[in-house]
């Protein structure tokens, strides 16, 4: 007497994979979606123009030529970077108070 073996399909092992994956997709879209959208709008998903990474000599410049009160229009100028690119380490020096705020038109 030899053992039987129930066969299972190659597709009723997608189909039970599918399945199973799509039950962990809705826990954690119900879990970490609370607010359900139809549209996600993601902030700078297009921006080409900057580049995001600064060498630690190069925000130091920035930091001396903030606090010279000289123009962000200016600093991407004098560092060779976008505009947009000096504005967001602007902002980021700004978030985590390595630099002071202005009180004047930044551009």
């Amino acid at each position: 007497m030899g053992i039987t073996k129930k066969q299972v399909t190659v597709d009723q092992l997608l189909a039970l994979w599918n399945t199973s994956e799509n039950m962990a997709k809705a826990k954690i879209e119900s879990y970490y979606l609370k607010d359900k959208r139809q549209t996600i709008y993601v902030a700078l998903e297009h921006v080409n123009e900057t580049e995001w990474f600064w060498s630690e000599s190069e925000v130091k410049r920035f930091d001396r030529l903030w606090n010279m009160n000289m123009t962000l229009e200016g600093i991407a100028e004098q560092m060779r970077r976008s505009k947009v690119a000096v504005l967001f380490l602007a902002f980021d020096r700004m978030y985590n108070e390595k630099v002071k705020l202005r009180d004047w038109d930044i551009w």
